[in-house]
């Protein structure tokens, strides 16, 4: 059996090395209905969140445009509720000073916002995106950047997602569906980049 080869790889291309000085970072839904609200990620959520402090914080230093996505539901509504403190951004991935928030009300963050209209007003061609959920909004919102034409890079281990029922009335585990939706991105959409690999560009 041949090695499978990316989409990529079959048409002759490959994705281009990410550098700080052109890139903005797309931070997407750490929000509290993770943590404790309806869907929390467990520890999961907790390791990706954990490698998106130190991303953030990298970025920072590097000084990158950050932009933070926050999805609200509907007003009393079963999942992000803007009324509740599920909507929140976790600790520690607050917005600060100069950073953009952009509130959405879809899966794809370019829906109805100004995050394609902010990214460009940066002049940075690059876009690292890490976020929940990876099979979900992550995915969603990438494929998005890609028919828009930036460079797309995913920060995979500041990812994560849940458990989903399964076609056939099985389960699959959280490792599962974002390992699929990692590899399904980086088949074409986006290169996908570990935390440590990250820091260590500058």
């Amino acid at each position: 059996m041949s090695t499978p080869s990316t989409l990529l790889e079959l048409s002759g291309a490959e994705f281009p090395t990410l550098e700080w000085s052109n890139c903005a970072l797309v931070f997407i839904d750490y929000q509290n209905e993770y943590v404790d609200g309806a869907m929390p990620l467990d520890h999961l959520g907790e390791a990706a969140t954990t490698k998106a402090r130190l991303l953030l914080n990298k970025a920072r230093q590097e000084g990158a445009p950050v932009f933070h996505i926050m999805h609200h539901g509907q007003e009393n509504g079963s999942i992000f509720d803007p009324l509740t403190e599920n909507v929140t951004i976790i600790k520690g991935l607050e917005p600060i000073d100069g950073e953009q928030t952009v509130i959405k009300t879809h899966p794809n963050a370019f829906y109805d916002t100004q995050l394609n209209e902010w990214l460009l007003a940066t002049g940075k061609p690059q876009v690292l995106f890490a976020g929940f959920m990876s099979h979900m909004c992550v995915s969603a919102t990438v494929r998005a950047a890609f028919d828009l034409g930036f460079q797309n890079f995913v920060c995979h281990d500041a990812c994560a997602t849940r458990d989903l029922p399964n076609y056939d009335g099985g389960v699959m585990s959280a490792e599962v569906v974002h390992s699929a939706a990692m590899n399904a991105l980086q088949d074409n959409f986006a290169a996908v980049v570990s935390t440590d690999k990250l820091l260590n560009l500058g």
